[in-house]
């Protein structure tokens, strides 16, 4: 059986010489390289906290925040789904007691 490949998300640093480009394979990974946090709250227009939470655990994020994040980056949201996507099914689900 192969292994299915880890969705990345292209992302470029346009203020490096030459531009760097980063393969995230998590939304934590994306967020550490795309800024500083406070700069990324307030383009996404999320509190801190929420931003936290997000980085933590990308299965909460609203598609409208996924969405609005891709623009504020200015990468895929296919890519970003996807990588959310892929860290989301690897968090185990507890069965309700």
């Amino acid at each position: 059986m192969s292994k299915v490949p880890v969705p990345t998300v292209a992302f470029t640093e346009p203020l490096t010489s030459p531009p760097r480009v980063h393969r995230p394979a998590t939304l934590a990974e994306l967020l550490e390289v795309a800024g500083t946090r406070k700069r990324i709250v307030e383009a996404w227009g999320v509190s801190a906290r929420t931003y936290d939470t997000r980085k933590r655990s990308p299965n909460t994020c609203t598609i409208g925040e996924l969405q609005q994040l891709a623009r504020v980056l200015h990468v895929s949201e296919a890519e970003l789904f996807a990588v959310v996507r892929a860290e989301a099914a690897q968090v185990p689900v507890v069965p309700a007691a």
